[in-house]
């Protein structure tokens, strides 16, 4: 069942190819350089693009998407053609255009509420079949970077395939397993082209929708897509991660051992892609033998959540990009776990199982006003409180309190109002999440209301953990399992307070400081148990309720 492109589509293929050729090499020894984020300053510059390599890499990119746009009428007419023709024509298409493509289809493949399943299944394959480079660059890049004589044999053939880089098995001269990830060739350079074009697309957007502010989201996208391309701050973020989970067992994340802009060496950590992992549930007969149970769905889920509300509620430091393409189970019990200590050479194989996260080259520093909104939104689903809800969600973005107005604000709140009284009817109420949230995305977008990027990062990290949960564990109810740790977290800290759309917290109280340290410290191993159990508990009902899952 594999699709053949047709031979217009191999011929405009290879003229896009001799245009990117050009593209690459056109300017490429320019020294003049733009900074990227503050926590990557001083680690990642890609170089400023001159007008011609821009005007090529549009047109290589036009021709590359000429089947797509040529097709797209038939497809809208026809429903078997777009399913079976045109999805993997614009697939294909995506993964040719390159890095920052690649990664728009992996997010999109996670979101259900945007696109159909048919389409979502083709844009899966790209979060671990994305184009693959030859293993003479992964040579030549291994001898640049000066770590060839620390390897002692290295696969031939790639594991995994990203947007970004491919992933071979290696081994060290110790013998240890690791995993060597290679960046791919004129990757920096391809992704500064794209973020330039997409940064003048949106400009040219806000001329006639200057309420967007699209060109600053669009460039913030360009800076974290650009510091994803230094593989070397991946493995710094690898190392606060590993440290932030240092007590979680059953968390883990691979652990960097060398480190260069094109080339990291890290443990090889063992693990099935969560993404399309087939679930048994409860009260189905004779399951397949790669069946998943369910509770190993329900692990899954739960822990993901633990990950995403410790990264929120006490890290401030998120994974960007925690689709489930990006985690792996393992079952422990299953392997030898000689392959797989820890840092000080504690063997693992006492837990069951395990839930591994990779690809942490995107990651964003919350601030803590950030923080309180987001929670403060999360605190007020549960509580069913539309009032507070509108008031964090137009702290989502300074802009608002200038662009939008009182009567804005009055009409926003009452169509959000509306929205809380037929979905979100709070705690215990079986809530879906995702859906009211997606209802809050498109009031925002009816009302003008701006949100900001590392908001967006949450929500849609949010989004993908619903998705998650709908897939593998359809009963749980995400606002109701962080329950325990979001109402504790009110008690202690108190509410947002918010005037004129922007968040006026007293950061310097007594019972801010007070609560923050008394939640982190005493009050989080208390909220996890609770949890926990509540986890627990909501597995019970699932065994006793297989006839909705059959």
């Amino acid at each position: 069942n594999y699709y053949y492109p047709p031979p217009p589509f191999i011929v405009m293929k290879l003229l896009s190819i001799l245009l990117l050729v050009l593209t690459t090499s056109f300017g490429l020894h320019q020294k003049d350089t733009v900074s990227l984020t503050p926590s990557t300053r001083n680690l990642s510059q890609v170089p400023k693009m001159s007008t011609p390599r821009l005007a090529l890499r549009a047109v290589s990119l036009s021709i590359i998407f000429v089947p797509v746009i040529w097709t797209a009428w038939i497809a809208w007419l026809i429903p078997s053609f777009r399913r079976r023709l045109w999805y993997p024509l614009l697939t294909k298409s995506l993964g040719a255009g390159g890095a920052t493509f690649v990664k728009w289809a992996q997010w999109s493949a996670t979101r259900a509420d945007l696109f159909p399943e048919a389409l979502r299944k083709q844009l899966i394959l790209l979060q671990t079949g994305a184009p693959t480079h030859s293993y003479r660059h992964t040579l030549r890049e291994l001898e640049n970077a000066q770590v060839s004589n620390l390897l002692k044999q290295i696969d031939r053939k790639p594991l995994a395939s990203g947007s970004i880089a491919q992933v071979h098995i290696a081994r060290l001269k110790n013998g240890q397993r690791v995993a060597v990830k290679v960046r791919h060739p004129r990757v920096a350079q391809l992704l500064a082209l794209d973020s330039r074009l997409m940064v003048n697309a949106a400009r040219i957007v806000d001329l006639a929708l200057p309420w967007l502010r699209l060109g600053d989201t669009v460039a913030q996208f360009s800076e974290t897509l650009a510091a994803q391309a230094r593989l070397d701050v991946e493995a710094i973020n690898l190392h606060r991660f590993n440290s932030n989970f240092y007590d979680w067992k059953d968390v883990r994340f691979p652990r960097p051992i060398f480190a260069a802009p094109s080339v990291l060496v890290e443990t090889f950590e063992l693990g099935d892609v969560v993404n399309g992992l087939p679930l048994v549930h409860p009260g189905i007969k004779n399951p397949p033998p790669s069946a998943t149970s369910a509770e190993v769905g329900a692990f899954l889920v739960n822990r993901g959540q633990d990950v995403y509300l410790k990264m929120l509620l006490r890290d401030r430091f998120m994974h960007s990009d925690l689709h489930a393409g990006n985690l792996l189970f393992h079952d422990v019990s299953k392997d030898d776990p000689i392959d797989h200590l820890d840092e000080n050479n504690r063997i693992l194989k006492r837990i069951k199982r395990s839930v591994v996260l990779v690809d942490a080259g995107m990651a964003v520093e919350l601030t803590d006003d950030e923080c309180a909104a987001f929670i403060g939104l999360m605190e007020a689903l549960g509580a069913s409180d539309a009032s507070e809800a509108a008031k964090c969600i137009l702290a989502f973005s300074p802009s608002n309190a200038k662009t939008i107005s009182k009567q804005q604000c009055m009409e926003f709140e009452h169509d959000l109002n509306l929205l809380f009284q037929t979905k979100c009817q709070g705690y215990g109420t079986g809530v879906d999440f995702g859906d009211v949230v997606r209802g809050i995305l498109e009031l925002c977008r009816r009302h003008h209301v701006r949100v900001d990027s590392n908001y967006a990062t949450l929500v849609i990290n949010a989004l993908c953990l619903d998705g998650l949960a709908k897939d593998l564990y359809p009963s749980y109810s995400v606002l109701d399992g962080a329950r325990p740790l979001l109402q504790i977290h009110r008690a202690l800290l108190g509410p947002p307070q918010i005037q004129r759309n922007q968040l006026q917290r007293q950061r310097k109280g007594l019972r801010f400081r007070f609560g923050t340290f008394l939640f982190n410290r005493f009050c989080l191993p208390v909220c996890w148990r609770l949890k926990r159990v509540h986890d627990s508990s909501m597995l019970r009902r699932l065994h006793n309720l297989p006839e909705k899952f059959t």
